[in-house]
C-alpha cells in the first residue's frame, strides 16, 4: 500500500500534506501514522501532517496534526500551505474558505505566497504582564490565544539565544499545566524596529524549536503592538524566513487579522509501508 503526498513548507515550517477527500487513511490509526511518518531520519520527517478533507461548510476542511500525533486546533503556516495545495489540486480558486477546529478561515493565493485571514481577536483575551516561576526564577510573560495558546517573552538576545536555553525554558513553560492546562507554545521575541520583530518559537506538539510558527508570529506581533508600540503590518523574522502580520485595532477588538508568507510545494510522491513501521 502507498499513500500519495506532497511535502510543503512555509518559512521553513515543513509539512506532509495528504489529499484525504476519498478517505485514503480510513484503515489507519491516524495518530500513530502521523507519529511514524513525521520522524526525521527514519521516515519522511516533518513538523506536522495535514489532511485535506471534504467540508459541508467551506471549500474544504483542514485537519492538522503535530509531529507527536496530537491533533491541533490550527496552524498558521500549515494553513497557508494547505491553501496553496487546495489551489494546486483545483479544489479551490485563488480566494477560498476552509474549515478548521478553530473555525472558518479565508485565504488568498498570490503566486507562491498565501495570505490567511483570522477571526477577530478580543484585546482583553491577551493577558499581559503576568509573572510566574517556571523553575528558573520568576519571569514576566504575556499570554494570548490565536487558535492555539501562546506565551510571549521579550528578550534582547533572541537571535543569539542558546538553543539549549531556549529548549529548557520552552519545555518548562509548555508543561506548566498548573498555569496552562492544555499546554502552550512559547515565543521569545525581540523588537528590532518600529514594525519589525525577531521571533523564535518552542512549539507544543513538536516539542522542539521550529523554523517558523504562524500563529506565534501573530501572537507576538499583537503583544508587541500592545506593549512595545510596534505598528502593523509587522515584519516577523523567524529562523526559516520572513512573515508579515497585519491587523487593525477597533476599541476592544483586533480586526482584519492576517498572516502572509511563502508556501512552497517542494516534492510529491508516495509514502510506502516502511515509513510507518516501528
Amino acid at each position: 500500500m502507498k499513500i500519495k503526498f506532497v511535502k510543503m513548507n512555509g518559512a521553513g515550517n515543513d509539512f506532509i500534506v495528504i489529499d484525504n477527500r476519498e478517505n485514503v487513511l480510513k484503515d489507519f490509526d491516524i495518530n500513530h501514522f502521523v507519529r511514524m511518518v513525521c520522524r526525521r531520519g527514519k521516515s519522511v520527517g516533518a513538523d506536522g501532517l495535514m489532511l485535506l478533507e471534504r467540508s459541508n461548510l467551506a471549500d474544504f476542511r483542514m485537519r492538522y496534526f503535530n509531529s507527536d500525533g496530537s491533533e491541533g486546533e490550527m496552524c498558521g503556516n500549515g494553513a497557508r500551505c494547505i491553501a496553496r495545495f487546495a489551489n494546486y489540486l483545483n479544489v479551490a480558486g485563488q480566494h477560498m474558505r476552509f474549515e478548521t477546529i478553530a473555525g472558518i478561515h479565508e485565504a488568498v493565493v498570490v503566486g507562491e505566497e498565501v495570505r490567511i485571514m483570522f477571526p477577530d481577536l478580543k484585546v482583553d483575551e491577551f493577558k499581559l504582564f503576568q509573572r510566574h516561576d517556571f523553575g528558573f526564577g520568576s519571569v514576566e510573560y504575556h499570554f494570548g490565544t490565536v487558535g492555539v495558546p501562546h506565551v510571549v517573552i521579550f528578550r534582547q538576545d533572541v537571535e543569539s539565544m542558546r538553543a539549549d536555553l531556549l529548549l529548557n525554558w520552552g519545555r518548562k513553560i509548555r508543561y506548566a499545566l498548573d498555569v496552562f492546562p492544555k499546554g502552550t507554545n512559547v515565543n521569545f521575541v525581540e523588537v528590532a524596529g518600529s514594525s519589525r520583530i525577531i521571533v523564535r518559537t518552542y512549539e507544543r506538539g513538536v516539542e522542539n524549536e521550529t523554523l517558523a510558527c504562524g500563529t506565534g508570529s501573530i501572537a507576538s506581533s499583537i503583544v508587541s503592538f500592545l506593549i512595545q508600540a510596534v505598528e502593523p503590518p509587522v515584519s516577523v523574522k523567524m529562523r526559516g524566513g520572513e512573515l508579515k502580520v497585519g491587523f487593525e485595532r477597533h476599541e476592544n477588538e483586533f480586526r482584519n487579522v492576517y498572516l502572509q508568507g511563502d508556501a512552497r510545494i517542494v516534492a510529491e510522491g508516495y509514502i510506502l509501508p516502511d515509513a510507518w513501521r516501528e
